[in-house]
């Protein structure tokens, strides 16, 4: 059997269908047909989905962990471990998942691949694709901010030969008649949440991602209901966010008061020097001061900084620890495994050598660091991906293309923003 926490226990709203986590890409359930969680976690599809991994096979939709898996790489699915109690675990920085009496896999029934509803631990709102950003890494069908850049955008014969999804607006897509789109307005939204208060009460975990939350709407209604759960007090709530918005500080903190335990993880993704040209729309020092500001108001809320790692992220990887250990709040890290064009691990086809002396260098800051706040766990997890992924060297070009119609689009240009990298003549050299 490929167990699976997520597989059995989670829930995740995506671009107009619900699968069971952010890594899963098949679409089990589309939102126009159901949103509600009772009709969702033991969809035929869902029960699919665990019979497959029950019979040791990995659902199509699951490739990015197989994937990693065949490369000894730690993947999603392994964020938890079932340990000999049969209790389930997240891994290194968490401590037991399954506070309550009722374990996950007593709820599962393994000849029919049904799970109770007192099995249901994890759940992942996305609201809408409302975002005040444009990040190089994302798509159209998880940003307002992409759409806009695209929309008088026509593209050209290159953009298509190098299949640039992003672009093309195919990136997340299941093909040319997928408009799938998660679209859901906040009286919807309070129906899940109603839903969840009634018929789910061992909820442990409730993720929202974006978009951008605190740029939309449903958020602060959404959590407030939630606060109404009968497990409220034994949930932990957790949202991904630029923090760059503009918002109330005090009534977020109010709101997250109400749970046990919150969490807010923000997507910085670049270090000072780049990150208004990756993540484009925002500025350091606004993210920087929004987080000084919610600390002086709220000292019960993990704050994570987060590292999306793609190739731009190795072109300056010392820039992003240093800027992280100024902003003074938790490290995590994930991968960009898609679209491949972005992948990290391609910055070692032209430049091996140079990479590993950044690498020594960033290591070197860690140290000095005293392994600050985790930051050794994920350097190391970012480190090993490149060093054991390899990615077609047809990619790296990819990346070349998009480097540069991606500037002509969003009207700025990569040498004014990276220190040790330049382009000449539209090929990427190392100046320093």
């Amino acid at each position: 059997m490929i167990l699976c926490y997520y597989a059995l226990g989670g829930i995740n709203y995506k671009n107009g269908v619900i699968t069971t986590c952010p890594r899963q890409a098949n679409q089990l359930v589309f939102a126009h047909e159901t949103i509600l969680p009772s009709d969702i976690y033991n969809h035929k599809n869902f029960i699919q989905l665990r019979k497959k991994m029950y019979n040791d096979e990995w659902p199509s939709g699951c490739d990015t962990c197989e994937e990693m898996e065949k490369n000894n790489l730690s993947s999603m699915r392994k964020d938890y471990h079932l340990d000999s109690n049969n209790v389930f675990h997240k891994h290194n920085l968490e401590g037991p998942s399954e506070k309550s009496h009722v374990k996950l896999m007593q709820c599962y029934d393994t000849n029919t691949h049904v799970v109770k509803n007192e099995g249901l631990k994890h759940v992942e709102f996305r609201f809408s694709t409302a975002c005040n950003f444009s990040c190089l890494h994302c798509s159209k069908v998880y940003s307002s901010g992409w759409d806009k850049k695209l929309k008088n955008y026509i593209p050209d014969s290159e953009t298509k030969l190098y299949d640039l999804r992003q672009l093309l607006g195919t990136e997340h897509r299941h093909g040319p008649n997928d408009k799938n789109e998660m679209s859901l307005t906040t009286k919807e939204a309070l129906l899940i949440a109603e839903d969840l208060n009634e018929n789910f009460p061992n909820i442990e975990f409730i993720d929202f991602a974006g978009g951008e939350v605190l740029y939309q709407k449903q958020f602060f209604p959404t959590l407030r209901k939630l606060s109404e759960h009968p497990n409220a007090k034994n949930m932990l709530i957790s949202f991904h966010t630029n923090f760059n918005a503009n918002f109330d500080l005090y009534e977020l903190s109010d709101v997250l008061s109400k749970f046990n335990k919150s969490a807010i993880i923000i997507s910085v993704d670049a270090g000072r020097t780049f990150y208004s040209y990756f993540r484009h729309g925002g500025t350091w020092d606004k993210l920087e001061q929004n987080i000084k500001e919610f600390k002086k108001y709220n000292d019960f809320t993990t704050i994570d900084v987060s590292c999306t790692t793609s190739i731009y992220q190795m072109f300056d990887l010392y820039d992003v620890f240093d800027s992280f250990f100024r902003l003074d709040c938790h490290f995590d890290a994930s991968i960009v495994q898609t679209p491949q064009y972005l992948d990290p691990s391609l910055i070692f086809h032209e430049f091996k050598e140079e990479t590993l002396k950044d690498i020594s260098k960033t290591d070197e800051l860690i140290t000095k660091n005293n392994n600050k706040l985790k930051s050794r766990y994920w350097f190391n997890y970012i480190i090993n991906y490149i060093k054991n992924t390899k990615i077609n060297y047809h990619h790296f070009n990819r990346f070349l293309i998009y480097r540069k119609k991606s500037d002509e689009i969003w009207k700025q240009n990569f040498n004014d923003y990276f220190q040790n990298y330049q382009i000449e003549d539209n090929e990427l050299i190392r100046v320093k």
